[in-house]
């Protein structure tokens, strides 16, 4: 593996200029008005106070300018309203001293503030309060700061909820001791300073600021970075390394990457947790020592596959309306599930692909899904385009019930994926599969082409197996049917069982600590449990008369005789009920996915291909 120390912490500059990305909307023709710019600079003098100092400077504006603060960032379908962490907003005259020229600005709604120009432009100032520790939104310590353009840095409004054309750049202001780490390239000949001419770009970029380690790798001819932020049993090169794996694998399917550099930030924090993805670069949380077991250690790396995934499938390939981006509130498409379901069905095939991780935990990890999500009630209540679509209020403000109603668009997309990819193969007679889809897909609608129409992925997908797919669309993309394995598992010659004949007890509730008490935290429809009346928020005592907790309560209902009721008593609301709970059984085996014994020769070579084989 080569390696080449390239990073963006900018104790000497590149002395490269970022190429103008291009945003869907044309640039000035000669003789109009040139665009502004707009200069930022994010400060963090007093770490432990979670507060970003942040000023931006307004130059070359024609009119009065709107600034505007996102309600969403892009890959995290929920309106967080960034504005509200917004203190302090003041204006200004650029060329006047503190204190002096102040102008009157106008707060248009809850993200936008309306400021007349002098002179072509305004210098504003604000902070930002960031103490909400996740890969989506911003974050301020005594360890490090953390955030994406569109969670401290507003917009210049042209046409509403989007973006005016505008140079953009940013210089960060670090504690002593601290470095930058970021995707956007610097500019040349200022320290920490970086720029764009897009500020979907800007928008879209990490900034991870503090005492992070750093390492590097090339792959595909382009330097990739990788920061380390916190602490943990990570071993940094084997991640590194595999990592390497990962890039170098995902892109041999479209030749190549179509970025010039590329940033990993890992944040390895007893907190961590989740991935987003961005043109160039992603984060990953993972929590601090999930590195070593070979399992956990196999999930972190369907994390940074499937980030990374996203270069192509949602950044690039992608639904109409996700770029260039309206950031004032709820964009939607029926398309989710393949944005983040297919990834979510490819995550696990490229670490095994990438020989990172074994065939059978790749087998294990689909049997699993297959098993957990076909379980799921709300299986039989919400489509896959239904999930899309509401995505917004539903997944991402999920409450208890949500398993009886919903479904997840990433799970049950991943099963739609693992069947859609094997009809491609049996419709082509194995020539064909989904990687064909994509790659067509990336070539058609790559950014910074036009995203595809809704349902446009479903015509390429009948376009590259030469047939129609009407039916599997009505019945598991905009139906609820219960999926059939039975095609797909002949096609790979592989085959579903349960590891035993073994049955055991069931209610259907599910039980957990919270608030430091052994509560019921969810309800299966039409389980055991909701026909004998148990609540969300009930705090289970006692079990036959005997009390029972989070570490015996499953072993203890093990023991129940079929057929026979059980009595739980529980605190609900401060009184004390018993509840009469009649348990099923069901199975208690572990679900298996295996190849079968003898498969034919075009099973072997269906399973070589889906497993790229052929290439190593």
């Amino acid at each position: 593996m080569a390696e080449e120390r390239v990073t963006h912490e900018h104790k000497k500059s590149s002395g490269r200029r970022p190429a103008a990305r291009k945003s869907g909307r044309s640039a000035a023709a000669p003789g109009k008005k040139t665009a502004p710019t707009i200069h930022y600079t994010v400060a963090m003098p007093h770490p432990a106070s979670h507060t970003f100092h942040v000023g931006v400077v307004v130059s070359g504006a024609k009119d009065d300018v709107t600034l505007a603060f996102p309600a969403w960032t892009p890959g995290s379908y929920k309106v967080r309203d960034f504005a509200k962490n917004v203190s302090g907003f003041r204006a200004r005259q650029t060329s006047a001293g503190d204190g002096k020229g102040v102008i009157e600005h106008e707060l248009l709604d809850k993200q936008r503030y309306r400021v007349p120009t002098k002179d072509g432009g305004f210098t504003a100032t604000f902070t930002v309060y960031a103490d909400e520790f996740s890969v989506r939104t911003p974050h301020l310590d005594d360890i490090h700061g953390f955030f994406l353009g569109t969670n401290l840095l507003p917009y210049i409004e042209g046409e509403p909820g989007r973006p005016a054309k505008a140079r953009h750049e940013v210089t960060i202001l670090p504690p002593q001791g601290w470095n930058v780490a970021t995707g956007l390239l610097p500019v040349a000949g200022k320290a920490n300073t970086y720029g764009t001419d897009d500020y979907d770009e800007l928008g879209d970029s990490i900034f991870e600021i503090g005492t992070h380690e750093m390492t590097s790798f090339l792959a595909h001819g382009a330097p990739h970075n990788v920061a380390f932020a916190g602490w943990g049993n990570f071993d940094k090169a084997q991640v590194t390394a595999d990592l390497a794996k990962i890039v170098t694998t995902e892109g041999k399917l479209f030749g190549g990457v179509p970025y010039r550099n590329y940033l990993f930030v890992i944040h390895a924090l007893p907190d961590a947790g989740g991935g987003l993805e961005h043109l160039n670069s992603c984060v990953c949380g993972w929590s601090s020592f999930d590195f070593k077991a070979r399992d956990k250690y196999d999930n972190f790396l369907r994390l940074c596959a499937h980030e990374f995934f996203h270069v192509w499938n949602v950044k690039r390939i992608r639904p109409a309306v996700l770029g260039p981006f309206n950031y004032s509130g709820e964009q939607y498409t029926r398309a989710l599930w393949v944005m983040e379901g297919l990834t979510t069905y490819y995550e696990r095939l490229w670490c095994t692909r990438a020989g990172i991780s074994s065939e059978e935990s790749l087998l294990s990890s689909y049997a699993e899904l297959f098993e957990r999500e076909d379980n799921r009630p709300g299986r039989r209540v919400m489509s896959l385009e239904e999930s899309s679509w509401l995505a917004w209020t539903k997944l991402y403000q999920a409450d208890e019930n949500f398993v009886n109603t919903g479904i997840s668009y990433y799970a049950r997309g991943a099963q739609v994926g693992f069947l859609l990819d094997a009809k491609i193969r049996a419709a082509t007679n194995g020539i064909k599969s989904l990687d064909d889809v994509m790659k067509l897909a990336f070539e058609r609608h790559g950014w910074p082409k036009p995203g595809f129409k809704e349902r446009g992925f479903e015509a390429m997908c009948e376009e590259v197996a030469g047939v129609s797919f009407e039916d599997f669309w009505r019945d598991h993309v905009r139906g609820t049917e219960e999926v059939d394995y039975r095609d797909a598992l002949e096609v790979y010659g592989l085959e579903l069982k349960r590891d035993g004949d073994r049955r055991e007890p069931w209610i259907g509730a599910n039980l957990a600590m919270k608030d430091g008490a052994f509560q019921v935290r969810g309800v299966e429809s039409g389980s055991p449990a909701m026909r004998a009346g148990l609540q969300v928020r009930d705090e289970v005592i006692a079990l036959n008369g005997l009390k029972v907790g989070e570490k015996d309560f499953k072993d203890r209902l093990g023991e129940v005789v079929s057929g026979e009721p059980v009595r739980i008593t529980l605190f609900r609301r401060g009184r004390l009920i018993d509840a009469q709970v009649m348990p099923v059984s069901r199975p208690s085996g572990k679900l298996r996915l295996s190849r079968v014994a003898k498969p034919s020769p075009q099973q072997k070579l269906n399973y070589d291909k889906w497993l790229w084989k052929e290439r190593s």
